[in-house]
């Protein structure tokens, strides 16, 4: 899984050079996800949610790892895995909705 993360974190640096915002910022949540869950499964823990506050109480729990100062880059993503996706999440085609700032910060 961790393979994975860096693989969609490398797509979405990628992406950034087509102008494919929104694109972008989808899969860089894909990855930070994917890392997040890559923790709870190296304990034997399973995750089915795309929820990061969710995941990340998790490993508070299950890890005793401190993830408050990741909760708001966190809270982002998960914010743009539903706008970079659906159409009705803000009312407007997602490819619309993104600049390359959002997306060079969502690859940070």
């Amino acid at each position: 899984m961790v393979q994975t993360s860096l693989e969609d974190l490398s797509t979405a640096k990628d992406i950034i050079a087509t102008g494919h915002y929104y694109a972008s910022v989808f899969w860089a949540e894909q990855a930070a996800g994917k890392a997040l869950k890559a923790l709870l499964l190296q304990s034997g823990k399973a995750v089915r949610t795309h929820d990061s506050n969710e995941i990340l109480d998790m490993i508070r729990q299950e890890l005793n790892l401190l993830v408050e100062e990741i909760r708001e880059d966190a809270a982002k993503l998960t914010f743009h895995y539903i706008v970079s996706r659906y159409p009705d999440a803000a009312n407007s085609v997602p490819y619309s909705l993104y600049t390359r700032e959002d997306a060079e910060e969502s690859v940070r």
